[in-house]
């Protein structure tokens, strides 16, 4: 299961022919409207009748603002984890995309590395593992089309992470 935001939502479902892949990203979404969203009642009661093995998560590229809280999109992050590990589910946590500003007003490359740094601390401390599908691209130019939303190149690299995870 795919859980998180448009950078989710968006992936081409194409090069995941072969696995059986619930995408439960949507656009806009924020780290506490995508916990919201799984902890609904009627969710949570589709999710324990038909628990998804592995949950893949990546949360808080909408909350990549400046005056952001990162230990708090972390916790946040964490908790959606929570109620994937209450259905017996492997949740696995990817890190927010690099935030290109010279192409968006509305997020903060450093916010963002600071959600990526209190999240993965946070994976660790709660043994949740955590991956970084961006690792090879960060600080290459022409990782997003819009600031946010990932280019080609980065898509190849979100949609290998997520079939080896």
């Amino acid at each position: 299961m795919l859980v998180g935001d448009s950078l989710f939502e968006l992936v081409p479902p194409h090069p995941l022919e072969g696995l059986k892949v619930v995408n439960a990203g949507f656009g806009g979404a924020t780290a506490a409207n995508v916990y919201a969203s799984i902890a609904s009642s009627v969710v949570m009661s589709a999710l324990k009748a038909n628990p998804p093995a592995k949950a893949v998560i990546q949360a808080g590229t909408n909350d990549s603002k400046t005056g952001a809280d990162p230990v708090a999109v972390a916790e946040k992050t964490m908790a959606i984890c929570s109620l994937f590990r209450s259905i017996g589910a492997e949740p696995i946590v990817f890190a927010i995309p690099p935030i290109e500003e010279k192409k968006t007003a509305f997020r903060s490359a450093s916010v963002a590395s600071a959600i990526n740094d209190a999240t993965r601390q946070a994976c660790v401390r709660s043994g949740v593992p955590f991956i970084d599908p961006y690792v090879a691209i960060r600080g290459s130019n022409d990782v997003t089309e819009d600031g946010i939303h990932l280019a080609r190149g980065a898509v190849v690299a979100l949609v290998d992470a997520i079939r080896a995870a």
